[in-house]
């Protein structure tokens, strides 16, 4: 279960998530630098395949081996942040107090995420460009401008938005995820622009900075603290210690810089025979003017609201008249093509027809023929038949022929025989 309050307590101190959080998810520790490596190992294969070992490779060595501690630190942020996409498409990261339990689906969540982010960020800090530690930061989704100086610090790698201009001291903390012995505390971390956070201080979970904002070194923030704008913070936890006043302001007459702060309107309203002493009275004259330069502040945003409002409006209107047009067109895109579609489904029913028509002429042509040709064998066989008949009676008359004439024959020489006898 989640709680929505801080303990009251710390009992064992704050503990970075700058260690392999538990020893069974080694296993993903182990894959992404396997995978890592993969892209290298490749590399360097093609590259025995086309270069010789001679003067040009121990010329363009050191350009090879920065080649492939870039593509080895790109490949270990592009496999990170898809095994984080992965864990993170089954359990979102969110805010808040979890007890320290492996049984603790947030707690787990948080542990897979210090495993996937530990060798990136490793490989990361100790390459000797600075703005390869905040790549690392960019893609595991903080906002972080590239002059943000994290070279010598412990930043976390997760709830982290960080203004422009600010700078980060040798060995700062800024945790935003907090383990006791109870529980683990996640909060978001906000450093509001033109920041400056001193060596060896420590940024707690929740910590909000607003601009020009300077924590000194040493110090500390409490969890869920707000430093107010323009403030010097010392201590632990840290505490207002004067008002960061720098540069051109100490250059202005006291009148113009109570000009400049609102002060001297407020100060013209009270009597002439009135002193005006006294911390409180001086802290509520502050007060007043802050409160009247936020009215003015906020009539400002008021009148840019509305500006941008009707502007948002317009807008609005403008896009929804694109939409319906464009809607329009597809619809007359869509009547065209239906149009086109039964215009061919017309075509296709008449060519069907067509060819139907012809493959049953054809087929009539093809009985008729076949009529002709079965006629015409019939005829042919009655024919033959018929000069079989003929042929058989002319062997059949000269067969008959043949045998009188050998009677006869044989009779004329019984006839010689009888005569001669006689």
């Amino acid at each position: 279960m989640m709680s929505s309050t801080i303990p009251a307590s710390i009992k064992a101190g704050p503990t970075t998530t700058n260690t392999l959080s538990a020893n069974r998810y080694i296993f993903i520790y182990i894959l992404l630098i396997w995978l890592s490596l993969i892209p290298d190992f490749f590399l360097i294969l093609f590259l025995i395949s086309i270069m010789e070992f001679d003067w040009i490779l121990f010329i363009t060595l050191p350009l090879i081996m920065f080649v492939l501690s870039m593509l080895f630190i790109l490949s270990a942020l592009f496999f990170s942040r898809i095994a984080l996409l992965f864990v993170n498409f089954f359990h979102f990261p969110k805010e808040g107090v979890f007890p320290k339990t492996i049984k603790n689906k947030d707690y787990r969540a948080w542990i897979k995420r210090a495993v996937i982010k530990k060798f990136p960020i490793w490989l990361c800090h100790n390459f000797p460009f600075p703005w390869v530690d905040v790549l690392a930061f960019k893609v595991f989704g903080n906002i972080v401008p590239w002059s943000t100086p994290l070279y010598d610090a412990w930043v976390d790698t997760e709830f982290l938005e960080i203004g422009k201009g600010t700078t980060i001291g040798q060995g700062a903390v800024i945790m935003t995820s907090l383990i006791t012995t109870e529980f683990l505390i996640i909060k978001k971390v906000k450093i509001g622009k033109n920041c400056l956070i001193g060596g060896h201080s420590v940024v707690a979970p929740g910590t909000i900075l607003q601009d020009d904002v300077v924590l000194g070194a040493l110090s500390s923030t409490q969890i869920s603290q707000e430093l107010e704008s323009g403030w010097v913070y010392m201590g632990s936890p840290a505490q207002k210690y004067r008002e960061s006043k720098f540069r051109e302001e100490d250059k202005l007459s006291s009148e113009e810089r109570a000009r400049i702060k609102g002060y001297k309107e407020i100060v013209e309203e009270f009597p002439d025979d009135i002193e005006l002493k006294g911390r409180r009275v001086i802290h509520l004259i502050h007060k007043s003017a802050k409160k009247d330069l936020g009215v003015l502040k906020s009539l400002e945003k008021a009148d840019q609201k509305r500006v941008k409002g009707e502007f948002r409006a317009e807008h609005r209107r403008i896009k929804g008249e694109l939409r319906a047009e464009k809607h329009e067109m597809k619809a007359g895109k869509k009547q065209f093509q239906s149009d086109l579609a039964m215009d061919k489904a017309k075509k296709l029913l008449i060519e069907r027809d067509e060819k139907e028509k012809y493959k049953i002429e054809k087929k009539e042509i093809r009985a008729q023929k076949t009529k002709e040709q079965i006629s015409h064998i019939q005829d042919f066989k009655i024919v033959k038949k018929y000069h079989e008949k003929v042929d058989q009676l002319k062997i059949k008359v000269k067969k008959e022929k043949k045998e009188e004439k050998e009677e006869k024959e044989e009779k004329e020489e019984k006839d010689q025989n009888n005569e001669m006898e006689s």
